[in-house]
């Protein structure tokens, strides 16, 4: 997840906002919901 979390900074800088964070479990590292500028979702994982 740390390398996530640098990536949605980077992304927020540029524009895009954070909406929500999704911790995982053993078999997962979890996901970043983010929304770009125009509102369309999508997600770092």
């Amino acid at each position: 997840m740390d390398e996530l979390e640098r990536l949605c900074a980077v992304l927020v800088s540029a524009g895009a906002t954070r909406l929500q964070r999704i911790d995982g479990n053993a078999m997962d590292a979890g996901i970043i919901v983010m929304a770009d500028p125009e509102g369309n979702e999508f997600c770092l994982d």
